[in-house]
């Protein structure tokens, strides 16, 4: 799972660095050269799909996806072990839906293809989706078969972050 894990993540920074280039190369090709970069707005696109999903999964696993821990935390214990198990369960019938959606989608959309590139088919970008389903739907058995897994942030270090990012109060104001 450790592998996969960097594999949706590898997959998210590759696209955004992309996604940077590719917008940059497509500024530049219109302001600089007066003409549009035609690839560069398909091909951007093919990336945010892929950073959406595969992040999210990673997202998910690190378990540094948005969460309302607020409210729970002043549960009890065993309560709080239930709506996690009941988390992990809503997160697999999620997981489930963008499969059995994804792959209908991937299904209709394969024989469409972008005006700018033919050879792209569009049902290709939406595979991600399906894809993404079944990663997310891997990393969900294994949070419920492994429940102690750590993520890699914690949230104590994430609030420790955050309190040495604060600027410090003194005494005096400053304008």
């Amino acid at each position: 799972m450790d592998r996969l894990y960097d594999l949706c993540y590898i997959v998210a920074m590759v696209s955004i660095v992309c996604i940077t280039i590719l917008i940059f190369v497509g500024v530049v090709m219109r302001y600089v050269f007066w003409m549009g970069a035609a690839f560069a707005e398909p091909v951007s696109i093919f990336f945010v799909v892929q950073l959406t999903m595969y992040g999210a999964a990673a997202c998910y696993r690190a378990r540094i996806h948005l969460r309302l821990m607020a409210v729970v935390s002043l549960w009890p214990e065993r309560v709080q072990r239930i709506a996690e198990v009941c988390t992990h369960v809503l997160m697999g019938v999620v997981a489930v839906t963008m499969i059995y959606y994804g792959i209908d989608l991937v299904r209709t959309t394969w024989f469409q293809s972008y005006a700018e590139f033919r050879y792209i088919r569009v049902g290709l970008v939406y595979s991600a989706i399906p894809g993404s389903g079944l990663v997310t739907l891997l990393f969900v058995i294994e949070a419920l078969i492994y429940p102690s897994f750590k993520p890699s942030i914690d949230e104590d270090d994430v609030s420790h972050i955050l309190e040495d990012a604060a600027p410090r109060q003194s005494g005096r104001t400053t304008l």
